[in-house]
C-alpha cells in the first residue's frame, strides 16, 4: 500500500519539512527507524480521531539517506538533484515530511510529534506551511495542477511503481519552494500573463498549441514522448506572509522521475534552448529528489 499523501485529493494545508538525516551515537539508527512506524501508526490514529481532518502523509528519502538507514534495494530512478547541474540553487537534503489535511490544527500537531519522535537524528533545514487558496489559485492568479489526473486509477497510475516491480507503490518525488516576483508580475498585462503561462486566466483553459509561445509554461511541461503524454502528479501549494516573501512549494509524485527530469530539462532551456517564460517572475530557492517507500517498505526498512 502507498503512502497516503502521494495520491490524495488537494486539501486546505500542507506542511513540508526538509531534513537532514544525523546518525551519529549507536543506537541513532534503532531510534530514526522507530520513529518512521510512530509516524504511520499516530497517522491512522489521527484519521480515527479526526475524520473530518483527510490528514494525509508521507515520509521521503534521498539516494545517501536511503544508502545510510536501510539494506533495501536503491529504487532505479533514484538519484541525487545534484546531478542536475543546471538547476539553479538546488540542494539536495535528506529527508522529507510531507503532511496535508482539511485542518491546519491537525496536520501541524502531527508534524510537531513527528519531529519530536525523530529528535536529533534528523536536522531540520527548512519548514514551509502552504495553503490552498479560493478555486486552487497560485498567487499568480492561475489555478494549479490543472493538468493533474483526477481518478484514483489515475492517479495511482500515474504515481505508484506498478505492482509486480521493485519497490511497488512507492513513488519518486520532487520538492522545490520558488519564490515569485509578484509586484513584477502584477504589472503585467492579462495577455501577456496568459502567454506566459499558457492558459486563460479565468477558467484555466488551455490555449491551443498554435496560439501560444513555443516558451510559455503549458508548451515547456506539456511534453509528448513517442506518442504519449509524460504525466506527474503535482501536490503543490501556495506558501508565504501577506507582508513579506511568497511563492510556490511545488512537489511532484511519479512513478518515473525520468518524467520530471525531462519537464526540468525543457524550463530551464537544455532541450532547445528556450527558457520557461515563467522564470522571468519566479525563481527556485532549493531543490531535492526523494523516493517515498510503500508503507511496508517503511515498515521494514
Amino acid at each position: 500500500m502507498a503512502q497516503s499523501s502521494i495520491t490524495s485529493k488537494h486539501t486546505l494545508h500542507s506542511i513540508f519539512i526538509e531534513a537532514n538525516v544525523k546518525l551519529i551515537f549507536s543506537n541513532d539508527l534503532i531510534l530514526f527507524k522507530g520513529a518512521t512506524k510512530k509516524f504511520q501508526d499516530q497517522l491512522d490514529q489521527m484519521n480515527v480521531q479526526y475524520p473530518d481532518s483527510y490528514v494525509t502523509g508521507s515520509l521521503c528519502f534521498s539516494i545517501d539517506a536511503w544508502k545510510k538507514v536501510t539494506h533495501i534495494s536503491v529504487p532505479s530512478d533514484l538519484k541525487s538533484v545534484n546531478t542536475l547541474s543546471f538547476l539553479p540553487n538546488a540542494n539536495q537534503r535528506d529527508f522529507f515530511i510531507h503532511i496535508s489535511s482539511d485542518r491546519f490544527d491537525v496536520a501541524f500537531q502531527l508534524t510537531q510529534d513527528t519531529i519530536k519522535n525523530f529528535g536529533n537524528t534528523i536536522r531540520i533545514e527548512q519548514e514551509v506551511h502552504g495553503f490552498r487558496r479560493i478555486e486552487s489559485r497560485d498567487l499568480s492568479g492561475f489555478i494549479d495542477g490543472t493538468g493533474n489526473p483526477q481518478t484514483d486509477v489515475d492517479r495511482e497510475n500515474t504515481t505508484l511503481i506498478p505492482q509486480g516491480q521493485p519497490h511497488e507503490n512507492g513513488s519518486y518525488v520532487f520538492a522545490q519552494r520558488w519564490i515569485h516576483h509578484l509586484e513584477n508580475w502584477e504589472q503585467q498585462s492579462v495577455q501577456y500573463q496568459q502567454d506566459t503561462i499558457g492558459k486563460v486566466k479565468k477558467d484555466s483553459g488551455f490555449i491551443p498549441p498554435a496560439n501560444r509561445p513555443a516558451n510559455s509554461h503549458v508548451s515547456r511541461v506539456g511534453i509528448v514522448e513517442n506518442g504519449t503524454r509524460l504525466k506527474i502528479l503535482r501536490q503543490s501549494l501556495p506558501y508565504g506572509l501577506a507582508s513579506g516573501e511568497k511563492g510556490l512549494f511545488f512537489v511532484a509524485f511519479t512513478n518515473k522521475f525520468h518524467n520530471i527530469e525531462v519537464m526540468l530539462k525543457s524550463m530551464f532551456g537544455k532541450t532547445d534552448g528556450k527558457q520557461d517564460l515563467i522564470l522571468r517572475f519566479t525563481v527556485p530557492s532549493s531543490g531535492s529528489i526523494y523516493y517515498a517507500p510503500s508503507k511496508e517498505e517503511l515498515y521494514n526498512l
